[in-house]
Parts: C-alpha cells; sequence; structure tokens
C-alpha cells in the first residue's frame, strides 16, 4: 500500500506521529478549555513555498481525487460517502485556514491506515475505521491529517528536498498521481528517490509530525471530541498488533521519539483538561458496521464489538443476511419501518429487491424531507418511483441536486436512467458526462457532450447546459497537462 512506503518520509501517517507523541499523556481533573491560544508551535518554514503553488496544489489535488475515484477500492456507497465527509467537514470548520478545499474518501483496505496528500486529498482506510471504538477515536486521525494540509507539509518537503541532485520534488509528485491509479508504481517511484534522503527527511518529518500533533489536537478539542482518545488508540494499537499484522512495531522504530516532542505534546494536551461527554450520536455505529459488511472483513475485523447499540448489533446481523441475498430474514428483523436513517436505508434496499416500490416511498419520503438534498435517500427512492412508472416524480427528486464535487457516482447513473426515460436525451448525456469527469475521463466526457449536441430533438435548455459542461470540460483537461 501507498502509505506503508512513504509513511516514514512523505504520507505523515496517523500511527508513525499522532498518537505516538501522546502516549505518556495523562488526564487531569479540570474542564476543558477551548480557549487556549495556539502556541509555540514550531517554525518549519514559509507556508508561501516555491515549489508548488496554491492553484497548482489544488489542480494536482483535484486530479488525484478524480484518479482514485476511477478505481475499484474507494467505496463509493452514498450513505458511507456524506458521512465521512460530514465528519471530515466538521473537523476542518475548526482547522487554521487552509486555501485549497478538503477531501475525504473511505478506501476498501484492511490495512490500518490514512493518509493525506497534496490538495486537501484525505484517505481514510475501512481497516482503520474497524479498528476505531469510537467516533473520538476516528476524529483524532483525522484531525491530525487535517493539520498536515493546513500547514502544508508536503509542499514544505518538496521545496526542503527540490534541489537534491535526484529530483526528490519531482519524483514524490510523480508518485503521488502513479499511486492514485497504482499503489505498485507510486511505491517504486517514491521509494527510489527518497531512499538516500532517508536521513534528511526524517529529521524534517520530526518537526512537521510535531507541528501536526499540535495542530490536529487543537482542532480535535475545539470540534468537540475527546482529546485522550489520541493516546488510547494508540496504546491499543501497540498492544494488540505484531509486526506481522499492520507493521505498527516497525512504524514505531522508524519514527523514534524525542524528549522534547512528547513533552510538548503531553504538556499541550494536558491544558484542554477533561472532556465532558456529550449525547452519544449512533451514526458512527451504524456506519462502522455497515462498512464492516461492504468491506467483507476477515478475521479480528469482522468481530462486532460486544459494547454496540443492541439496535445496531440487530442491524449489522440484518445487513449481512441481506449480503448473502437473504431478503425475508432481514426484513423479519428490521421490519418496514424505522426513522432512523441507516436502518430505513437498509429496509429500503431489501424492498426494492422484492419490488415493494410503494412501502418504500411511505418509508422514505419522510426521510428526504428531513434529510434535504442527501443522495443516499433520493436514490433509492428515484428508483422506487421508477417502479411504480411515476417518472416525472423521480426527475423532479434528482433534478433540483446541487452537485458538488464528491457527489454519488450512483446519482449520475440513476439520473441518466430517469431522462432517457423521459427522452430528455440532453440531459441524459449530461448525466454520463458528468460521472466521467469525477472520474477524471475528460476524452470520454468531452466526447459525449459533442454527440449530445448534434442529436436532433434536443431542447435549447438541454444544449445550454451541455455548452457549459463542454467548457468546464475543456478547462480540467487543459489544468492536466499543465
Amino acid at each position: 500500500m501507498l502509505t506503508k512506503i512513504i509513511t516514514p518520509r512523505f504520507a505523515f501517517s496517523f500511527i508513525s506521529s499522532l498518537f505516538i507523541t501522546l502516549l505518556l499523556f495523562e488526564p487531569v481533573n479540570a474542564e476543558l478549555d477551548l480557549s487556549l491560544p495556539d502556541y509555540n508551535l514550531p517554525d518549519i518554514g514559509s507556508a508561501s513555498i516555491g515549489a508548488i503553488s496554491y492553484a497548482k496544489e489544488r489542480r494536482l489535488g483535484l486530479q488525484v481525487l478524480r484518479d482514485m475515484r476511477s478505481t475499484a477500492s474507494v467505496i463509493e456507497d452514498p450513505e458511507i460517502s456524506a458521512w465521512i465527509r460530514s465528519l471530515g467537514n466538521r473537523l476542518s470548520s475548526h482547522a487554521p485556514h487552509s486555501a485549497n478545499p478538503f477531501y475525504f474518501l473511505v478506501v476498501k483496505d484492511k490495512a490500518v491506515n490514512a493518509f493525506a496528500t497534496l490538495g486537501g486529498v484525505i484517505v481514510v482506510n475501512t481497516g482503520l475505521i474497524l479498528e476505531t471504538d469510537s467516533e473520538d477515536e476516528l476524529a483524532a486521525v483525522i484531525a491530525h491529517e487535517i493539520a498536515h494540509i493546513t500547514q502544508r507539509h508536503i509542499p514544505r518537503m518538496i521545496e526542503n528536498s527540490k534541489h537534491n541532485m535526484l529530483g526528490t520534488g519531482a519524483a514524490i509528485l510523480a508518485g503521488i498521481i502513479a499511486s492514485s491509479k497504482s499503489t505498485e508504481a507510486g511505491q517504486a517511484i517514491i521509494t527510489g528517490a527518497l531512499a538516500i534522503q532517508a536521513h534528511k527527511d526524517l529529521s524534517f518529518s520530526r518537526e512537521a509530525e510535531s507541528e501536526a500533533d499540535r495542530v490536529g489536537l487543537r482542532i480535535l478539542a475545539t470540534s468537540h471530541f475527546n482529546p485522550t482518545a489520541m493516546p488510547v488508540f494508540l496504546k491499543k494499537l501497540e498492544s494488540e498488533f505484531t509486526s506481522t499484522e499492520g507493521n505498527v512495531n516497525e512504524y514505531l522504530r522508524s519514527h523514534p521519539l524525542t524528549i522534547r516532542r512528547v513533552s510538548d505534546a503531553r504538556s499541550a494536551a494536558a491544558r484542554y483538561g477533561v472532556f465532558k461527554k456529550q449525547r452519544q450520536d449512533l451514526s458512527y455505529q451504524y456506519i462502522r458496521e455497515k462498512i464492516r459488511v461492504l468491506s467483507r472483513a476477515t478475521g479480528k475485523q469482522a468481530h462486532i464489538p460486544s459494547t454496540i447499540n443492541n439496535n445496531v448489533r440487530l442491524y449489522a446481523k440484518a445487513s449481512a443476511l441481506l449480503q448473502r441475498g437473504n431478503i425475508a430474514s432481514t426484513l423479519k428483523i428490521m421490519g418496514t419501518k424505522s426513522v432512523q436513517k441507516s436502518e430505513a436505508l437498509l429496509i429500503a434496499k431489501a424492498l426494492l429487491l422484492q419490488r415493494k416500490y410503494q412501502a418504500v416511498v411511505r418509508l422514505l419520503k419522510p426521510l428526504v424531507q428531513l434529510y434535504s438534498g442527501e443522495n443516499a435517500l433520493i436514490i433509492p427512492l428515484s428508483n422506487a418511483y421508477l417502479g411504480l412508472g411515476q417518472t416525472q416524480q423521480a426527475w423532479s427528486l434528482v433534478n433540483h441536486i446541487v452537485l458538488s464535487e464528491q457527489s454519488s457516482l450512483t446519482y449520475f447513473e440513476v439520473k441518466q436512467q430517469i431522462a432517457t426515460q423521459l427522452g430528455l436525451i440532453g440531459f441524459a448525456y449530461q448525466a454520463v458526462a458528468e460521472r466521467n469527469i469525477r472520474i477524471g475521463q475528460y476524452d470520454v466526457a468531452i466526447s459525449q457532450i459533442l454527440q449530445a449536441m448534434k442529436l436532433p430533438h434536443v431542447s435549447a435548455i438541454e444544449l445550454q447546459a451541455l455548452q457549459r459542461l463542454l467548457r468546464k470540460a475543456k478547462k480540467w483537461k487543459k489544468n492536466l497537462n499543465q
């Protein structure tokens, strides 16, 4: 995997950094203090990096995101995608200013890891999510990765190595792009470029990790997550993993602690005091169990924790049954009604398989009104309307969605299907082109748009929409070559 090769000097994996420095943290009996300023942050260089501009970093980040979404490893489930973005956005809203947007992805990979790369892309492995016991632990990982981005640690590293005759900075950039499509290719490029620079880059990494520890801890606390989740997670990893499972010990050996770093982190954490637990949000537990099923977890990761909520436990059991095609048993456990979003989506999936479309409408319509614009609910409800022959209602539902860079790929497929049934061929082509743009297939998208513009019976409104999308696709293709 990418981070196994580059973590020691580049990808800034949480295992090698964030939690290590907080191992000796001891909570104090004081109220959580969020008024503390950011004090004594290490200065590892100017944020104005000559090697790579904000604009170029933004373009590279967007391309990495789109290239990654073109692979089967990225989990595109609309509910999971919306959840990880919501968690990431909650944290990033309390982070230092970033000139670039943030993108959050879940990747099907049993390795317990997460990493950040150029342009605000943060990738979280399913293995890491399944290893966490609370949303606070997961938030601690993401907060640390956000800090690496806001502090521009990757551009700083590139700047630090740009005078190297080996061309390390260029190799890093090439490795990022290559890794988004082929892990092995990226590993080969990055490993070769950094081998001789190991000692120098490790020294730089210590300073970067120290800064990310401090900034990440503040992000975590001001986002109202428990700061003590950081050392708790590290202790668990250190005690449960061996060198043959996750190579955690190898990470620890390659990132030796310094007295100053541990002392600074412990002092910073202690100043936040004791966290007062909020009312538990079960969304994390539902999503974690959904991921456990979707990722077909094996071994230890397949074990459902004994501490989870009983409703979540039933949901986990029903999800596993539905994955095996046992619809009747799924509905026997879940019933046909629920106001809990994850449960309702599971029930709707089972009902759609039984072609009980009216039951799906009764189940999801109130939730769509409650969670306006959420793809995870709109997609199955639209499919139910299609099943009932109510195509215009389905179109009205999908056509008012505000699109984002991380809009569900499945959404575009459903929209294309509905538009086709309504005879809106221009909009059908537009939906397919939008999907291809989001996976970096610009030439394909441009070809589809041009083809649609030549078709008869394409309305003026459709033509205008296609022309706007064509300009965007050409611009993105041009940016790719810059």
